[in-house]
């Protein structure tokens, strides 16, 4: 008699396994794309921007389709405890992923507007620092929901608070060095671009945190 419900059980828990699989999968493409990106960007690098704009348009299609099959579920199961907040976290971070990936599809499209290989060396190596610091955020969120860890958000909001030091001294040092308009602009841009895709990384750490202890967890005070 306990059969039907162990088989109902087996299959819920195999459907929301490949939501999530699907959900980390589209997260992945974006934080594997950030450290070529990056690299991309002050080598000047025109080709990635066709690069970058095939991997958000992935994203969005496996968002999607995350959107999709995760509303279903909610709808015929109706989940609760562990496994509701599992899949509530995986439908509010999906928006995270498709941010994030329209973020570095803006990075990379900057290669278009400015000669950054033409930039002042110290803001360059502000700009690389930014970018590498960015990504390791990202990865770092991404990885806490992937191992279910509870513990890692005070870690990963840390390392952003680097990512935000870095995006500060961006901005005050090329009002100080950089001379022209659309420079400054793009320099701007840039600094908001890594510090929104940083925030995001944590934001992956705190629904991980959220969906294995049932307590939201403030950072960034």
């Amino acid at each position: 008699m306990n059969e039907v419900p162990a088989r109902a059980r087996m299959a819920f828990q195999a459907w929301l396994d490949d939501i999530d699989d699907e959900f980390v999968g589209a997260a992945l493409l974006v934080a594997e794309a950030l450290p070529r990106t990056a690299r991309a960007l002050l080598l000047g690098e025109a080709a990635v921007v066709d690069v970058v704009r095939s991997m958000a348009s992935d994203v969005n299609e496996r968002c999607r389709w995350v959107e999709e099959q995760g509303f279903l579920l909610l709808a015929r199961e109706a989940p609760v405890a562990g496994d509701l907040r599992r899949l509530v976290g995986i439908l509010r971070l999906v928006t995270s992923v498709e941010r994030s990936a329209a973020l570095l599809r803006h990075v990379g499209e900057a290669v278009e507007r400015v000669d950054t290989t033409a930039l002042p060396a110290e803001i360059r190596e502000i700009i690389e620092a930014l970018g590498a610091n960015a990504g390791d955020v990202f990865r770092q969120g991404v990885d806490a929901w992937r191992r279910k860890d509870g513990l890692a958000v005070h870690e990963v909001d840390h390392s952003d608070e680097t990512v935000d030091r870095l995006q500060q001294r961006l901005l005050v040092r090329a009002r100080e060095v950089v001379e022209g308009p659309a420079e400054l602009l793009l320099l701007g841009l840039l600094a908001r671009y890594y510090e929104r895709i940083a925030d995001h990384g944590v934001s992956f750490a705190q629904h991980a945190s959220f969906a294995v202890t049932g307590e939201r967890i403030d950072v960034g005070r």
